[in-house]
């Protein structure tokens, strides 16, 4: 968990805490303040299942000062002139730090069988396109080399072609993954080079060549535009899975475009397909590692292209959305900065 989730969780706790001071300050003329304990024992359940035992502890001990500051006579004062409010203090600060432990215990136990699932999903799905394309290579070798076959020689070179194209998909997914499991272990290293981004677009496009085949692609980008820094090899995998996702996700005849603007101290670059979109639901999370839109026409893949994608444009300070209408296509824009 990042240093910024952690951090908005402990604000998240001093703000349920505030919100719990603001709800007794309007019914502690109708109750008594004894009472009104159990607003901050909520708090402090919330703090645990939602956030953790670290926040559900602040949770506790601020409650408390919370409420012999504001709630209990003489007001805006941590003195206690009623001592019998010292043992309501500690009975709440220990059934508190008691129910944050249980509390955050059942929220691990739960997020360990949710990860358990998870784990088993993602691994039969990653052995799932790892056989596929092993299965289909062997079944190609298996045909060209059994010597009852009388195959043709226009026969030959197609099976060879599937192949090929087999084994690029099962290296594309090699790759995938070891790109992913550097980028989460800290190892990707950036190295920035100031480059053309005309020339970085036809970069790409001359490893795809393959792939694009017949596809018509409308290129937009302005001789005059500014170099941008770059590692060329990272930015080159990330743009490729945005682009291969492109023509993926769309009729072989239809068109992509790609286009670039500078806006301020920005290049914005946008990738456009007029394919099967993205379900609004999905636009959220199709940037999260093995995630794959369900009503995807049957289309292959791990679901590691664009968090890949995510992970070194952010990388380099840059950001990466989509937009999308169903049935009219989706456009990815991304925006790197300029030095």
């Amino acid at each position: 968990m990042n240093k910024t989730k952690i951090l908005y969780h402990y604000l998240a706790s001093i703000g349920l805490v505030f919100i719990m001071t603001l709800l007794g300050e309007l019914v502690k003329r109708n109750l008594e303040p004894a009472n009104i304990v159990m607003l901050y024992l909520l708090a402090v359940v919330i703090a645990a299942v939602r956030w953790g035992q670290g926040p559900a502890v602040v949770t506790a001990v601020l409650s408390v000062l919370a409420f012999d500051f504001f709630l209990v006579p003489p007001y805006f004062t941590l003195n206690v002139h009623d001592f019998e409010y010292l043992f309501t203090f500690a009975a709440f600060l220990s059934v508190g730090l008691i129910m944050s432990t249980l509390a955050s215990k059942v929220r691990a136990h739960i997020i360990q069988r949710q990860t358990e699932k998870l784990h088993s999903a993602l691994l039969n799905s990653i052995s799932h396109d790892l056989k596929t394309p092993l299965v289909s290579i062997s079944g190609t070798l298996s045909a060209l080399l059994d010597s009852k076959s009388k195959l043709s020689e226009q026969q030959k070179k197609e099976l060879l072609q599937m192949a090929r194209g087999e084994s690029d998909r099962l290296n594309r997914i090699v790759n995938n993954l070891l790109d992913m499991t550097r980028a989460e272990s800290g190892v990707l290293r950036i190295s920035k080079k100031p480059c053309d981004l005309r020339d970085f677009i036809g970069a790409c496009f001359e490893q795809m060549k393959d792939t694009v085949g017949s596809r018509k692609i409308i290129i937009n980008i302005p001789k005059d535009l500014p170099e941008v820094a770059l590692d060329f090899p990272c930015m080159l995998k990330a743009f490729l899975n945005v682009i291969d996702n492109a023509l993926r996700y769309s009729p072989d005849g239809s068109p992509v475009e790609i286009g670039a603007s500078c806006i301020g101290l920005t290049i914005r670059v946008f990738v456009r397909d007029y394919g099967y979109g993205i379900p609004r639901e999905d636009l959220a999370r199709i940037f999260d590692k093995f995630y794959r839109v369900q009503r995807s026409h049957h289309v292959q893949g791990t679901g590691l292209g664009l968090s890949i994608s995510r992970n070194i444009i952010e990388a380099h300070g840059g950001h990466i959305r989509a937009e999308s209408i169903v049935g009219k296509g989706s456009t990815f824009i991304i925006e790197i900065p300029l030095e």
